[in-house]
């Protein structure tokens, strides 16, 4: 490569024959692309493309090189920005920008036209991206919002310049195959994003008007007289349909009526919550004590106590009537958390309710505690700080989902559970604005908000050290595979299921069980194979226009939470068709473990944009078929002088007597 970006053929070469600093190397050029003046200089496309290509080439993992590529363009942005705030004018005496002035005024006229937007759109925009955040610290935008947009263009702008270059690189006939539906799914992608961005202010804007409207109706000021005080916090929070905020209230409120409503009329969780609850407690296993920790954030003792310290404060500072709401709102979300609880009954998990250290599920007090201690931080928040005001809300937003997935990856409540806490707790964490209270100095709120903080994480740091009130020893353990003697297995006491529980609920049942002394199964060769792993490779022929089942990846299957370790394919005489095997371990006896089997045939064809895949359930005569040759070919022998079953085919009983191991 000659001419001016002949130093990109030495840099090509080293990565080549150092494959561990592709990722350092991809971070660096973003940074450098990004960086005001060095961006105008370096080609920072073209070295992204040959860094996607070699990837590609190699197969390396492709999310942490998009990491890298992320971090490395974010931090650049950053730096420019910086420089823009703290040089502001003197910028443009710097020769490199005087080389380039058309650069800048283009960036600043994008700046006036699009404003925050400009950062985002720069980014993908010629010579005016390594300008633009330079541009927009001059001009003085608020650090916040180029925060969001400098994050939020990055995580697109990495995947767009890298993954094109991986595509290349992954084969060149593969890429030539692939390339017209890519580029459909491309213009689709943008299309709807520009359908959604035009959608949502047509959304948005007849609902804010609709609330301006209900807000007349009910008048600016609420009813008088003692006898109308309970309709003042309705009219507060119709008036409040004006701003999203308001209708965010609702939905809340919505939210909380509709679970404790559905868990009334069926006091059982939905299939839905089964699934989901399974993914997330065997996707957290091993991270029992991390999350134990993470959900002490919303006990009732640190809870409580961090209250207590921010209405403290708020007394002190600001009066009486916004402290004694607060702790009202703090007060009534406990008793209604608990009062719903015995009046609902829903069990929770692992016959958990049935111990003595838990009662009953919905509504999960720790969600509700934690959502309605920041909500009350998010109201007391001095209106004049509207950009802490985001960060504070980023921060209540990120506690009250830590604390509501620790719920779930414990194993002690349905996601109804935690999402009916949260309503609670945000419906009443309003009240000092629902209420109507004055507003205040503001200066005594955001002391209130510190101090209820250090509280809150003092408090949670030191129950877990103490392990009280909420000891790690009262929930359920880390889920595994039950373990069964060969006799109890025959006996058919052993605690197998028969029916497949995957993230949407109950679906198939399964087919057999099977004793194996090996792993994976032994038998299934050479009639069946193993699936094309999952690579880009693999990923990008899901989008070519001629598919075959021989070289498409087999998608995954949930049970319990779990993807099926034990996957094998069989092709026959049709080209379109294969059979899928997926296999479970669900049980482990003497030198072997029990497996639930589960039979698939796919037909796979060619469609508009991707392949159409129709699944088939086999009948019990072809499963007998397949299962029985495999089991002709595994080794016969006995285990400890019992000869059992090597598997039994599905049916109402799972009757044993197959062929023997």
């Amino acid at each position: 490569m000659n001419g001016p970006w002949g130093f990109v053929e030495p840099i090509l070469n080293f990565l080549a024959a150092h494959p561990d600093w592709v990722g350092v190397a991809v971070a660096v050029i973003a940074f450098a692309e990004s960086l005001a003046l060095v961006g105008l200089l370096v080609p920072g496309a073209v070295l992204m493309f040959a860094a996607g290509a070699l990837i590609g080439g190699s197969h390396m993992p492709v999310l942490p090189i998009l990491l890298w590529a992320m971090a490395g363009a974010i931090a650049g942005d950053g730096l420019s920005f910086y420089l823009g705030r703290r040089f502001r004018g003197e910028l443009r005496l710097l020769p490199v920008i005087r080389r380039y002035p058309g650069a800048v005024n283009r960036a600043e006229a994008l700046f006036h036209r699009h404003g925050g937007k400009s950062v985002v759109i720069g980014r993908f925009v010629g010579p005016v991206r390594p300008v633009i955040p330079a541009v927009v610290g001059m001009l003085g935008m608020p650090p916040g919002r180029f925060l969001l947009a400098n994050l939020g263009s990055a995580v697109i702008w990495a995947p767009a310049y890298l993954l094109p270059g991986v595509v290349f690189g992954a084969s060149l006939a593969l890429a030539l195959e692939v390339m017209g539906r890519l580029v459909a799914w491309i213009v689709l992608v943008i299309t709807l994003f520009l359908l959604l961005r035009w959608l949502l202010p047509r959304i948005d804007r007849p609902l804010r008007l609709a609330g301006h409207r209900l807000a007349r109706a009910v008048g600016r000021q609420p009813p008088r007289g003692v006898e109308w005080a309970w309709l003042r916090p309705l009219h507060a929070a119709t008036r409040a349909l004006r701003y999203r905020r308001g209708w965010f209230w609702w939905l809340m409120l919505a939210v909380l009526v509709a679970s404790s409503a559905r868990a009334l009329l069926e006091p059982a969780p939905m299939d839905w919550e089964r699934g989901m609850a399974a993914v997330i407690r065997v996707s957290a296993s091993g991270l029992d004590d991390a999350f134990w920790a993470v959900t002490q954030l919303g006990g009732v003792l640190p809870v409580m106590l961090a209250a207590l310290a921010l209405v403290g404060v708020v007394w002190w500072v600001e009066g009486q009537r916004r402290a004694l709401l607060a702790l009202l709102a703090m007060a009534a979300t406990q008793a209604i958390a608990y009062g719903l609880k015995g009046w609902i009954g829903l069990a929770r998990p692992l016959s958990l309710t049935e111990t003595p250290a838990f009662g009953a599920a919905l509504p999960s007090a720790h969600a509700a505690g934690i959502a309605v201690l920041v909500t009350l931080w998010v109201v007391l928040w001095p209106a004049a700080r509207p950009i802490s005001r985001n960060l504070l809300l980023a921060i209540a937003g990120l506690l009250t989902a830590a604390v509501a997935v620790s719920r779930l990856a414990l194993g002690v409540h349905w996601p109804l559970d935690v999402l009916a806490g949260i309503g609670l707790g945000v419906t009443l964490g309003a009240l000092p604005v629902v209420a109507r209270s004055p507003r205040g100095s503001g200066n005594g709120s955001m002391t209130a908000v510190a101090v209820s903080m250090v509280v809150l994480l003092a408090t949670a740091g030191l129950t877990r050290q103490l392990q009280w009130p909420d000891p790690l020893a009262d929930y359920p353990e880390p889920p595994g595979a039950p373990v069964m003697t060969a006799a109890d297995w025959l006996a058919g006491d052993g605690p197998l299921p028969q029916r497949r529980l995957a993230i949407l609920g109950l679906e198939a049942p399964f087919d057999a069980q099977w004793w194996s002394a090996a792993t994976p199964p032994a038998g299934f060769q050479p009639d069946w194979q193993q699936p094309p792993e999952w690579r880009w490779q693999t990923l990008l022929r899901w989008v070519s226009p001629r598919p075959t089942p021989a070289r498409l990846p087999v998608l995954p299957r949930w049970h319990a939470g779990r993807i099926a370790p034990f996957v094998r394919i069989r092709l026959g005489d049709d080209p379109t068709r294969r059979w899928v095997l997926r296999g479970w371990p669900v049980a482990r006896v003497e030198r072997g473990r029990v497996w639930l089997l589960q039979l698939e045939q796919e037909r796979i064809t060619g469609g508009l944009l991707l392949p159409r895949l129709e699944r088939q359930r086999p009948d019990r005569t072809a499963v007998r078929r397949l299962l029985d040759a495999a089991a002709e070919r595994a080794e016969r022998r006995s285990i400890a002088g019992i000869r059992p079953p090597r598997y039994s085919p599905a049916s109402e009983s799972w009757p044993q007597g197959g062929i023997s191991d």
